[in-house]
């Protein structure tokens, strides 16, 4: 983590949901989640899933989180994230990847989207 943070040697930190919550790291513009939160019980977690996304677009700075969605299951959470905060997520297939980058410099674009 300190080679990520302070010394900018890493590009790329792969993580758990421990970094989720309390990790301040400025130049953090971009959160992927493999899989997407879920409480034991499999209900939705909305709670960390903000905690996740929020590690990305901090300090003023315009940051986007992308959610790989494999499975019906992945919708109904997304749906019900959706649903808790009042937020469309923007859906975007493979052939859309080029348009990552330009997301994190169009103004009033949302702030996550998912991968179908």
């Amino acid at each position: 983590m300190h080679r990520f943070k302070f010394l900018f040697v890493s590009q790329v930190l792969i993580t758990t949901n421990v970094c989720s919550w309390g990790i301040d790291v400025e130049q953090v513009t971009l959160v992927v989640n493999f899989d997407l939160p879920v409480t034991v019980s499999k209900e939705t977690d909305c709670e960390t899933y903000l905690h996740r996304i929020g590690r990305s677009g901090r300090f003023e700075k315009r940051g986007i989180a992308i959610n790989m969605v494999g499975n019906e299951q992945d919708l109904q959470v997304l749906k019900s994230i959706e649903d808790h905060f009042g937020r469309r997520i923007l859906k975007l297939d493979a052939d859309d990847c080029p348009l990552v980058g330009h997301l994190l410099e169009e103004p009033g674009t949302f702030k996550t989207s998912f991968f179908g």
